[in-house]
């Protein structure tokens, strides 16, 4: 079984004939201000396909975990039925998962880990920080500077 990709975004839909729509692709940080309300909501999105050897009923689950590995939320646990292809083609399937009203524990590195029938097929990481300094002078970002 093959991940063709796998990426967080802002907001995604699975279409006719498996096309995934997404917007905002790529996201590496959320900035929260408040620690104590829930961060903004997105979706993990993923593509896998895979050969006729692997048809059949798959146990999938995604992990949301911290640095140290631990649980955020429950994982979210079902079933992936790959029916056969067409002769000669491969399957392929899109998945779209949406996360809302998560609370992190604190700043620092997270990752969303896809399992697939025990194994580990990917794992998309990104960072909880703190919203960046407001602006500088003529709209420069006030971010720390580097000396040389």
């Amino acid at each position: 079984m093959d991940v063709n990709f796998a990426f967080l975004c802002d907001a995604a839909e699975l279409g006719p004939h498996g096309k995934i729509s997404a917007l905002g692709i790529g996201i590496q940080s959320f900035f929260i201000s408040d620690l104590n309300q829930p961060g903004p909501p997105f979706c993990f999105v993923c593509h896998l396909s895979g050969s006729v050897t692997e048809l059949g009923t798959k146990k999938v689950s995604l992990h949301l975990i911290d640095a140290d590995g631990k649980a955020v939320v429950p994982p979210i646990e079902g079933q992936l039925n790959v029916e056969g292809p067409p002769v000669g083609l491969r399957w392929g399937t899109g998945m779209i998962m949406r996360y809302t009203g998560v609370k992190y524990p604190r700043y620092g590195g997270y990752s969303i880990s896809m399992v697939v029938d025990g194994h580990e097929l990917v794992s998309i990481p990104f960072n909880v920080v703190p919203p960046p300094a407001k602006p500088g002078p003529a709209g420069r970002p006030a971010w720390p500077q580097q000396e040389n």
